[in-house]
This record gives C-alpha cells, sequence and structure tokens, in this order.
C-alpha cells in the first residue's frame, strides 16, 4: 500500500486556495498586496483547540492582550513601545498597532521560534538576561496567540539585520485548516514603516463596535500591570516606555499611594514590605507595600481592589486578597498593594496559562498563599482599630459635638450627660466605618432630645445596657415617647442605607445567590414598604425550578439568579431574581406571567390548609426593561393581575418616596423643639 502526503495549502487574498504555481495576493489593512516571491511562504503549526483556548477563550478583554504584546517588546530589549488605539467606535476598517524598537526577528527566527507554538525559552536558551541585562518575561511561547481573543487577524512585520519579515495570521482560516493542523502563510513584501523592531497590527476586531475603548481605563490597567513603566530606579540606564496614543504612560500613573487614606496625624494607610521571608529558611522573600483607599466604590476611582503580585516587573496574579477570611470582613473593599515575589517565576513555573494568576498547588506558591492570608487578617485588624481611633480624634475636634458638650454641661443631670456622651462614643468609635455623616448623627440625635424628661427617666436603663446590644437600645428608645418620630425617621434612613448596600454590591459584582436570596427575606419591604415580615417557602421555590429550569441558550448576563418564594400575610409572593445586567422584554414577562398562573392553579388544587384560598403575587427583578410600546402595555396589564417589575435601579427611589412623610414630620418636630415651642403631638 502506498504512502499518502499531507497536501499543503496556501491562502490567497480571497481566503480560497491560491492557483497551482500562482504566488497569491494577500487581502490586509488598506488594500491587496503582493506576496514577496524571494521567501519562501511562512509556516505555522497548531491545534485549533489550544488557539481557541489561549486566545478567544482567555484573553477576551483588551488589556491583558496588549499586556501580552508589552512584554514581548520588553523581552526584545526595546527602550520603547507605541500602541496605537481608535479612539471613535470600532469597524471594519479599524486598526489596533503595537510598535516596538527592540532588536526584531531575522527569518530564520521567525521561522524556527516565534511560530512555533509552545515553545519555552527559558528551557531552550536557558534563563539568561538580555543585552540590556532584563530578565526575560516570556516562557511559554504562547502570548503571540493572545490577540485572538479580540480580534480575527495577526499582522507581523519585523527587521533585525535588514531583513524584514512580514506575514499575517488568519484565526478564520485556522480554523479551516484545523484537519490540516498546519497553515502556510504568504511571505508579504515590506511596507517600508518599519525600520527596527516590530510591528504587531490587529484587524477584525469584533469587540467595541458598539462602544468606545476606554482609553483611561486601558493605561491604568497597563500601569498597574509592569512595574518596570518608567521606572525611577530604571532611568537613565535602562528606560522602558509605554506610549499610547503619543502619550507615555508615567510612574505617576501606576502610583495608587497617593489614593491611599491618611489618618489624623497625615500618615498613610500602607503597611509595607522589604525582602520579607515568608517562610524561615527558604530563601522565598517578597517586597511592596498594601494599603488602604480612602472611598470603597471601584466605579468612582476606577481602581480594582485587591493586591497584585509581580514577578520580573510583569504582573502574575490579578488583584485578590489571598482568598483571607477575616472578621472585618467590610475592610477588603479598601484594600489595595503591589507586591514583589520573584521566586514565582524562578525555576518551576507557577503561573497559570494566561500569565495573570498563579498555580498555588507548588510548595512555594502554597507557603505564599499562607503568608498572605495571614496578612491580610492582620492589616485587616490593624485598618479597623487605626480607624475607630481616628474616629475617635476627629470626634473630639467636632465642633457639633463641641456643642453638645456645651448643651450637655448646661443640663444639671450629670448622669445624663455620661450616657448620652458614652452613647456617641460607642457609636461612633466603635464603627470602623462611622464617617462625617456617622457622627454628626448620632451628635445631633442626643443634642436634639437630651433635655426631655423621658430620656432623663430612661438615663438609668440606658447606662446599665450593653451598647453592644443594639437589640435592648432600640426596645429602650421605643420606648421614649418625643424619640419615636426619631426612631422612625432612623428606620427610614436604616431602609436607605440598607437599599445603598444592596446597589454597592451590584457595583461591585458581589451579588451571588445566597446574597439575595438572604437580603429580600430579611428586607421585603425593598419589593413592597407595607411588608416587615415573610416566610421562607422552600417547596415553591423548588417546584418553580423544577417545572421551568433555564434555557441554556440565554445570554449570561440575562440568566436567572433565583427564585425566591416567600408567605406575606395572605400572600404568596413569587420573585424572578434576573441579573442586574438583564434587560427584560416581552419574553420575560410572558415568563413570569407563565410562573404565576403555574403557581395560583397550584394553590387552588392544593388541600393543605395553610395555603388554601391564599393569594398569588409575582415580581420581576431586572436591570432594566425593553422601552417599547408592547412592553410598556404588557407590563399595565400584568399590574392588573398583581404581577410587578422592579428594577434594582428604582429600589433607593421607592424607599425614599414611600417614608418621604416620615422624614417631613420628624423635620417639623425638630424644628418645633428649636423654636421653644410644646412639642407637637406625633401621629405616625
Amino acid at each position: 500500500m502506498k504512502g499518502t502526503r499531507s497536501k499543503q495549502v496556501v491562502i490567497g487574498a480571497s481566503g480560497k486556495p491560491a492557483a497551482k504555481g500562482v504566488k497569491p495576493a494577500h487581502a490586509s489593512g488598506d488594500g491587496a498586496r503582493n506576496g514577496d516571491a524571494t521567501k519562501p511562504d511562512f509556516k505555522v503549526e497548531f491545534d485549533i483547540g489550544t488557539i481557541k483556548h489561549l486566545g478567544l477563550q482567555m484573553y477576551s478583554t483588551l488589556p491583558p492582550v496588549i499586556g501580552e504584546l508589552v512584554s514581548n517588546a520588553w523581552d526584545a530589549d526595546a527602550p520603547s513601545v507605541t500602541i496605537t488605539i481608535p479612539t471613535t467606535q470600532l469597524n471594519d476598517e479599524s486598526e489596533i498597532t503595537v510598535v516596538d524598537g527592540g532588536v526584531g526577528m531575522s527569518d530564520t527566527e521567525v521561522r524556527d521560534a516565534y511560530l512555533i507554538v509552545g515553545r519555552d525559552r527559558r528551557k531552550e536558551l536557558g534563563d539568561q538576561p538580555t543585552t540590556r541585562g532584563r530578565k526575560v518575561m516570556g516562557r511559554k511561547g504562547i502570548g503571540k496567540f493572545s490577540a485572538f481573543g479580540i480580534a480575527g487577524e495577526i499582522e507581523v512585520e519585523t527587521i533585525k539585520g535588514g531583513e524584514t519579515s512580514r506575514f499575517v495570521m488568519n484565526y478564520a482560516e485556522m480554523e479551516k485548516h484545523a484537519k490540516a493542523r498546519h497553515l502556510l502563510m504568504p511571505s508579504l513584501p515590506p511596507t517600508g514603516t518599519v525600520t527596527k523592531g516590530t510591528k504587531i497590527t490587529l484587524r477584525k476586531i469584533g469587540k467595541f463596535r458598539s462602544r468606545k475603548i476606554d482609553i483611561q481605563s486601558l493605561r491604568r490597567n497597563l500601569a498597574r500591570r509592569f512595574s518596570i513603566i518608567d521606572a525611577e530606579e530604571r532611568s537613565g540606564r535602562d528606560e522602558f516606555k509605554v506610549v499610547v496614543n503619543n502619550e507615555a504612560i508615567t510612574a505617576e500613573e501606576r502610583d495608587l499611594k497617593k489614593l491611599l487614606e491618611k489618618d489624623t496625624d497625615g500618615s498613610l494607610y500602607i503597611w509595607e514590605y522589604k525582602d520579607q521571608e515568608i517562610k524561615p529558611g527558604t530563601g522565598w522573600t517578597v517586597s511592596g507595600w498594601t494599603g488602604a483607599l480612602a472611598r470603597t466604590n471601584r466605579h468612582v476611582d476606577g481602581i480594582q481592589r485587591g493586591i497584585v503580585v509581580m514577578a520580573r516587573g510583569k504582573l502574575v496574579q490579578e488583584p485578590f486578597v489571598f482568598d483571607a477570611t477575616v472578621g472585618q470582613q467590610f475592610a477588603l473593599s479598601y484594600i489595595v498593594g503591589e507586591l514583589h515575589a520573584e521566586f514565582v517565576d524562578e525555576e518551576e513555573d507557577t503561573i497559570g496559562t494566561t500569565r495573570n494568576s498563579l498555580v498555588w498547588d507548588s510548595e512555594a506558591n502554597a507557603a505564599f498563599k499562607e503568608w498572605g492570608q495571614k496578612e491580610v487578617n492582620r492589616i485587616a485588624r490593624d485598618w479597623a482599630e487605626k480607624r475607630r481611633s481616628d474616629n475617635e480624634k476627629v470626634l473630639a475636634a467636632n465642633p457639633l459635638y463641641q456643642k453638645f458638650v456645651d448643651e450637655a454641661n448646661r443640663v444639671g443631670d450629670r448622669r445624663v450627660r455620661r450616657v448620652a456622651d458614652k452613647l456617641i462614643r460607642s457609636v461612633i468609635t466603635g464603627d470602623a466605618l462611622a464617617d462625617d455623616d456617622t457622627q454628626q448623627t448620632m451628635i445631633q440625635l442626643c443634642l436634639d432630645f437630651i433635655e426631655f424628661d423621658a430620656f432623663h427617666e430612661l438615663a438609668d436603663e440606658i447606662e446599665r445596657a450593653e451598647f453592644t446590644d443594639t437589640g435592648k437600645l432600640v426596645k429602650l428608645f421605643r420606648e421614649w415617647e418625643v424619640i419615636e418620630a426619631k426612631e422612625m425617621m432612623r428606620v427610614t434612613e436604616g431602609r436607605i442605607k440598607t437599599i445603598e448596600k444592596l446597589q454597592h454590591l451590584i457595583e461591585t459584582d458581589a451579588l451571588e445567590v445566597p446574597t439575595l436570596h438572604n437580603f429580600l427575606k430579611e428586607f421585603p419591604w425593598v419589593l413592597d414598604p407595607r411588608w416587615n415580615m415573610v416566610a421562607d417557602e422552600v417547596y415553591y421555590s423548588q417546584l418553580l425550578r423544577d417545572e421551568f429550569p433555564e434555557d441554556v441558550k440565554t445570554l449570561e448576563k440575562n440568566r436567572r439568579i433565583d427564585f425566591l418564594c416567600v408567605r406575606e400575610s395572605n400572600n404568596i409572593v413569587i420573585v424572578e431574581i434576573k441579573r442586574p445586567g438583564a434587560t427584560v422584554s416581552t419574553k420575560e414577562l410572558d415568563q413570569i406571567e407563565e410562573y404565576v398562573g403555574f403557581v395560583r392553579d397550584h394553590v387552588k388544587r392544593t388541600t393543605d390548609p395553610a395555603f388554601k384560598n391564599k393569594s398569588v403575587v409575582g415580581y420581576l427583578l431586572c436591570g432594566d426593561t425593553v422601552d417599547t410600546w408592547r412592553v410598556r402595555e404588557k407590563r399595565e396589564v400584568l399590574e392588573n393581575s398583581h404581577i410587578y417589575v422592579r428594577r434594582y435601579g428604582d429600589l433607593l427611589r421607592l424607599v425614599e418616596d414611600n417614608h418621604r412623610e416620615i422624614l417631613e414630620r420628624y423635620e417639623r418636630l425638630r424644628k418645633a423643639k428649636l423654636d421653644k415651642s410644646p412639642t407637637p403631638v406625633v401621629v405616625l
């Protein structure tokens, strides 16, 4: 039996095989360009599954893709790398270019090294520094394919020793030749625009068609990914600049220390390390810092919370907190930092395939994680204590507090004065998150009512109460006739703060099934201000999940988080919880109507007296609704049938509107006291 030979396929400009013996033209960028007949085609051997995994699945956003190309420029001893990004929405003609002034590649190096998938440069050549003395960042030889995560075509043009090599890798063509496991790419003539180093051009970019690329966000992300960018210690001997749209990224852009919180003495909330050994006798050392920001909303400052890990000047672990579980969990939303741990990228490769996360099963990395968890716990405790101490100092200097002290001294009863002062200090200094508004509210509370007889009568009970026992304090305050109005206002403010907490969970992508499920059970008034207590109905929740499984074709952002069924008074309430980014159309409205109808029918047929004659109410919690007349008309029909749509963004407004009268009545009460007029009767 005769052997067979695999057929070599050369791709022309049309995407079809070129005619036999004819050198194909290649369509790219500004038009068709003829191949370079003096050079043979370039050949890349590949496994399409690997390319999909490394490109489409693992590099789906712009910063890590550009980061890989910046790493290649560093390894090529480039003094700078210039990135050009379109400033408008992308179209079929848009290009992203990355140009470095490094050593470039010869034709032989392109064929025998660059186009070899999975080539371990360090293993093959030894982990030797470059001519400029740089430690090489690359290792796996797969970063070049990361661009397929956002682009369908990658053009490479490089020059070395006067010899230019230029070719195009096209993902669609690689898919067509997946079975052959190799692709021939025509050698293209030089464009004349590259005189030194390498130019990478990305085309057929599928993303950013409906919105512009956020250039500032990209700059911040790149700045945080590379400690070698415009580094002060390298200045004058081996500069490395990253230029985005003609403007170099500066060291200041990666300096998060300037955003850290300062204590009352003006010192930063920062914990620093210098060659600290994470495990005695191992030589595994860490340098860097961890700090606490002054605010906790990443959507305001654009900073991703967490600690990054760097090795060889490049990010090897995206921001995280070492999976630490701390008693002061809220502290984690303030923590940022940068740690340099060279040992994670030395002899053993302990960095994940995408080079932005560590693999924790090695001895060194496991020890690093254990050390990091202990440090995060220590920092969280220190942060909370520093915050409490600062709050107490700020309180002492607060003009309103001084006014309270003067007013309290005017009151003859020292016990009342002492209790009120203790209450203020307990609430403010005991709460690490207490801010100026918290202080003002608490001080004003005691200042407003310290003269009332009811306050005096309960002074003994308040003094004996444990201030950590919030429930006991609430009970005492509710016995306080005049304070009842204030208490109602505080409940209202508490509800508003609860909604703001929910919005924070949404903004920080911290919304998970148990979190939201328990949130709605604990605070049912979020959906209807008349509700104060509900009972969970697990049976009906599971019944709906079984009867109406999620369609696997549903987009991730539109997928359901969970069903929640509760019993409130004479109602069974069905809540379908969608993701915050979900946009509801008539399809989803028809679905919630079907769910409610199903349960109503089930209730009619039940023999359980606990559910007999119960009404069934429906809620659909989502991000937004499609603005069409069909959707508006459908919502109106559903509301007549006691089926409602609630948007996450509407929850705060609904609570404020439904409690406005309480807030206004309290203000009238305060005004009456300040005017020295008799206290009005407040009917709530």
